[in-house]
């Protein structure tokens, strides 16, 4: 398996079968000449020959851009959409929260965001794939108590379902948000995250270009049960073959 960090939460993920391309939005769909998933970018006559799983988590700009519908060009592609998507494309397959939906190639399980749309487990060609879109504890400083035990809340409920979608089975690749602008809690939803479940690679995303923040949660003694696992990004287009 290898994967491809694209930028923020954008990622393409190749397994034995399939590309698994997650959250593609602005700069990463407009390649220019040569460039492509080295590059950060999703060139369609790269992937030509793959079998193509787009996932879209929701609509924030930051996660989705309409021009991923162009990917319909390609001889064989499936979207995973949120249910709210359908409006903009009619081909999809559309998805509730906490929903299992088995295809004959994939088992997809999603989990209701924190803030809007999905986040979504793939069980595919024998790998075991998260993906948490904009699924985070969101819990930001300056901000009502009640919000904030609200995002305590959620987030946890969603990550023992997690847990019991995963069973005693380890998450081959989770990509899950490390977000800076939460400044020193930005590592709870990491962290309860990896005392959810097992991870064997765990992928910061959401970090809004600061790639630092690899680093940090590295180094925090509170990520010290997990840290080994995680990636260490340091530019778009990097690939890591698992």
């Amino acid at each position: 398996m290898k994967f491809w960090y694209l930028d923020h939460s954008a990622v393409a993920v190749q397994t034995d079968r399939h590309l698994l391309l997650f959250d593609l939005f602005g700069d990463v769909l407009n390649p220019q000449e040569g460039e492509g998933l080295d590059q950060g970018k999703v060139l369609p006559q790269q992937i030509a020959q793959e079998d193509v799983l787009v996932f879209v988590s929701h609509e924030h700009q930051d996660h989705f851009d309409p021009k991923v519908f162009a990917l319909d060009s390609l001889p064989r592609v499936r979207f995973v959409l949120p249910e709210e998507l359908d409006v903009l494309y009619e081909k999809g397959i559309f998805a509730a929260n906490n929903q299992t939906i088995t295809l004959v190639d994939a088992t997809i399980t999603t989990f209701e965001s924190t803030d809007i749309g999905l986040g979504y487990l793939v069980e595919i060609d024998g790998k075991l794939i998260y993906h948490a879109g904009d699924l985070n504890w969101w819990h930001w400083q300056g901000e009502e108590d009640e919000f904030n035990l609200d995002q305590e809340k959620r987030y946890l409920q969603q990550m023992q379902y997690l847990q019991k979608a995963v069973g005693d089975r380890v998450i081959d690749l989770a990509f899950v948000p490390l977000d800076p602008r939460l400044e020193e809690d930005c590592l709870r939803g990491i962290c309860a995250f990896s005392q959810a479940v097992k991870a064997d690679k765990i992928v910061p995303i959401h970090f809004w270009g600061d790639f630092s923040v690899c680093q940090k949660v590295k180094q925090a003694p509170q990520a010290a049960a997990f840290a080994d696992h995680v990636v260490t990004l340091h530019r778009r287009g990097e690939s890591f073959i698992l």
